[in-house]
């Protein structure tokens, strides 16, 4: 049976929390949801609301785009943390994040008759709980779909990343890009657009899309851009 035929819903206990400018506590309550989806290994990290085009050519991974557009069904963007994005033989191991983005397909275009061209929009996140690879080699796990942050004003201190993220969005349309919209007076929306237009490391951005508090993202964004003044 195909993997688009296995999807499910289970309802578990999950923890709930509440956010403060001191940070995030968690208490028993609420349930959670969890799915298989297919899981598309990258060495990408996506954020909520970020637009990532792909060029898509193996087998497999036209056909999980073809069916996600049938079902009008979500794809699970995993940071690659070891490994080749491209199969190569059954000696090939990849490693991934245990945290990840669900995706769904904003745009596509076709290329050449082996190949094509589609733009992700990124959505809610999840834990992978376990993984498995089916006949045609396609990566699938059953994912616990998470809580989004809660929404959080910004505070006093937040004013200097607001301010960079302007600067950023003219730099970039100055360059061609369209702008980025940002809701106002959000932390979350904040912490993501400035996670994903400054040159960090992949792995760094990994570790800020793990986090589950807004303030505690713009606190370790902070302490990067800090960093690297220093370092010139």
């Amino acid at each position: 049976m195909a993997w688009y035929h296995l999807w499910f819903i289970v309802l578990s206990l999950e923890e709930d929390y509440s956010c403060g400018s001191g940070g995030c506590n968690t208490k028993p309550l609420g349930l959670a949801l969890m799915v298989e989806v297919p899981l598309f290994p990258l060495k990408l990290v996506l954020f909520n609301r970020s637009l990532f085009e792909l060029e898509i050519f193996e087998p497999r991974y036209l056909k999980m785009v073809s069916v996600a557009l049938a079902n009008e069904s979500g794809i699970g963007i995993v940071y690659l943390a070891s490994g080749s994005e491209v199969y190569k033989n059954s000696d090939d191991s990849i490693e991934l994040a245990k945290i990840g983005t669900l995706s769904s397909i904003k745009h596509t275009e076709v290329v050449d008759e082996s190949r094509i061209r589609i733009v992700v929009e990124g959505g809610a996140k999840f834990r992978v709980l376990s993984t498995w690879t089916e006949d045609d080699r396609l990566n699938m796990g059953l994912v616990d779909i998470l809580r989004d942050d809660a929404k959080l004003p910004l505070r006093t201190k937040d004013e200097e990343l607001a301010q960079m993220f302007d600067q950023l969005n003219e730099f970039r349309n100055a360059e061609g890009h369209p702008k980025m919209t940002l809701e106002n007076n959000n932390a979350s929306a904040l912490s993501f657009r400035l996670a994903e237009m400054l040159p960090m490391a992949m792995e760094f951005r990994q570790t800020l899309l793990e986090l589950d508090d807004p303030y505690r993202r713009l606190d370790r964004i902070q302490r990067w851009v800090q960093n690297e003044k220093r370092r010139d």
